[in-house]
Formats: structure tokens, C-alpha cells, sequence
């Protein structure tokens, strides 16, 4: 048999395929070799003919051009196909949003319902780790089937590079409070405002609270304690002991509540100056803010009327 004779039965075999419609996610490690990739592609039923795929890419020189990542193939392709979408290395990526203030869990759930990670593994990690706060809200295009480890520190990233840019712990330094305080801080007001404009307001209320030795009374607290998310609270839950309720315990809690985006964050160590120290949720969902008690008082009666 010639070489051209060998090279055009090759080229036809490369467009060969004995598989279905069935398809199957295989994530691609940095740096293997063409050999170990042949493997695994076979382990996975992307191939039926492993030493067809490694023929052509020597013949074709790619052996040197086959990009990591997470793809999706068809089982038994064929093998010119599964060459093509590596050495192009558009992996599939899926795209996540995680809003401001979504809780370790929340995030878990939405991981685990677009296929990226489980939810267990990922609750798991945070947890081992004290990943919670750290965890940065935004819109990731994120490979399906992923280790939490890996997914955590990709938002981690994120919370950093977005840390520094506020420069978080400088400004945490300039207010009194250490970088994690400010974190903690950053939850709460996440979970308290009904908006950014009122974060930094709200900011300036606790500090003023905090400075004055006056506990929080943070009803978010409160719910993170009970796991309450729903239901309105009734006053024998702000006498709940926990650590986390600041109805019953003076300063910060142990960590945060949420996982605050960077406005919160900004709030936390840029507060307003202010000399209100009091705020009550309205019926439209805003709040409502005083200096005194007993104004606070009159507005907190006025909203359940409302209601």
C-alpha cells in the first residue's frame, strides 16, 4: 500500500462513527499527553478507536495543539470531530448568576441544579474551609461537573481581586474594624437594605450602634439563626440564644450571614456619617429612619397598621 493510498484510507476513517445520539462530559486535565488523552476518551466512550485517533494526530501534528478543558462529546464520533473541537478548545462552560446576598445553600442549590457541582460536596467545602462571605456574587461561566474545590476558588478569586480594589482592608483599618469584621458587617447590610442606595446609610447606623455599645438588633441575624427566611418573626425568636442574634448578644456575629456583593462591601468601610440609629422596614419594602426610640417606636406602629 502506497502512503497516499494509506493517507486517504486514514482521511475516510477519521469520518467514520459507530455511535448514537448519546453524549457524555469529559474534562480534560492541563498538560496531558496525546497517549494518556487517547485513554480517556476511550475510558469514557468517546472513542472506539483509540489508535486511529493517535495516527492522526501525529500525522496531523496536533499532538502539541489539543486544548484542556470540559467538553461535551457524542459517544463513538468521529475521531476528525473529537481532534477538531480539541484543538479549537472551546470547552462548554455554562453560565451561573449568583445574586448578592445568596447564602452558602441558595448557591449549593443553583450549582447543583445547572450541573456544575453537587450540592452536598459544595456545602461540604464551604463549611470545612469557612468559605461563607467569601463566596462573590456575580454572573461565572462556569465548566459542568466541576469539583467544589475548584468552583469555591473561582469565586474566591473573584472576592479578591474585588477586596482589593476596594481596598477593603485598608478602609476596614480607617473605621475600626478588622478586614473580617467589616465582611461580617458587609452580610448584614446586604440582608438588611432593600437596595443600594440605602447600604451605606444603613452602614452608618450600625456604626453608630456598634460605637455606642447598642446590639445590632439585626432581624437578618436573627432569621440566619433560625434558618427563617419566610415566616415574620415573632418576639419570642429575637430571644432565640445563638451567637448570630443580635437582639441578645452585643457586636458582630461570629461570621457572615450571606455572601455580600462589592456595594455592601463598600458600605461596610464607607459608612455615612450620620446620627440616625434606628430603622424599621416599611410596607413598600424600603425603610424608614429615625434618631430616637421613641420615633422609632411611632414608625414601627404606623407600619403594622399598614399591614
Amino acid at each position: 500500500m502506497t502512503a497516499r493510498t494509506a493517507s486517504i484510507l486514514l482521511l475516510g476513517a477519521l469520518w467514520i462513527s459507530s455511535g448514537g445520539e448519546q453524549s457524555v462530559f469529559v474534562r480534560i486535565p492541563r498538560g496531558i499527553s496525546a497517549g494518556a488523552l487517547s485513554e480517556q476518551l476511550e475510558r469514557e466512550g468517546v472513542l472506539s478507536r483509540k489508535r486511529l485517533f493517535m495516527a492522526a494526530v501525529k500525522i496531523l501534528q496536533m499532538d502539541r495543539t489539543l486544548h484542556y478543558g470540559t467538553y461535551m462529546f457524542y459517544k463513538n464520533a468521529p475521531v476528525f470531530n473529537v481532534i477538531a473541537e480539541l484543538h479549537k478548545g472551546i470547552g462548554l462552560l455554562i453560565k451561573v448568576t449568583i445574586p448578592e446576598g445568596f447564602r452558602a445553600e441558595q448557591i449549593a442549590e443553583r450549582l447543583e441544579t445547572e450541573g456544575i457541582t453537587g450540592a452536598s460536596e459544595f456545602i461540604e467545602h464551604v463549611t470545612k474551609n469557612k468559605l461563607e462571605g467569601e463566596l462573590f456574587p456575580e454572573t461565572y461561566f462556569l465548566p459542568p461537573s466541576d469539583s467544589a474545590k475548584r468552583v469555591c476558588g473561582i469565586f474566591r478569586a473573584q472576592f479578591d481581586k474585588t477586596a482589593s480594589e476596594i481596598r477593603l482592608s485598608e478602609k476596614a483599618l480607617s473605621v475600626g474594624l478588622s478586614p473580617r469584621e467589616a465582611l461580617v458587617l458587609a452580610s448584614i447590610i446586604e440582608k438588611e437594605a432593600a437596595g443600594d442606595d440605602e447600604k451605606f446609610l444603613i452602614s452608618g447606623i450600625f456604626h453608630n450602634r456598634l460605637k455606642k455599645r447598642m446590639r445590632l438588633e439585626s432581624c437578618s441575624t436573627v432569621r440566619y439563626a433560625l434558618n427563617k427566611w419566610q415566616k415574620p418573626l415573632s418576639i419570642e425568636d429575637t430571644l432565640f440564644e445563638s451567637p448570630y442574634n443580635t437582639y441578645r448578644r452585643r457586636g458582630l456575629p461570629p461570621a457572615p450571614i450571606c455572601n455580600p456583593g462589592r456595594a455592601a462591601l463598600l458600605a461596610a468601610v464607607e459608612p455615612d456619617e450620620t446620627d440616625l440609629l434606628f430603622f424599621v422596614l416599611d410596607a413598600d419594602g424600603s425603610h424608614n429612619f429615625s434618631k430616637y426610640f421613641e420615633q422609632h417606636r411611632k414608625k414601627k406602629y404606623e407600619t403594622k397598621r399598614k399591614q
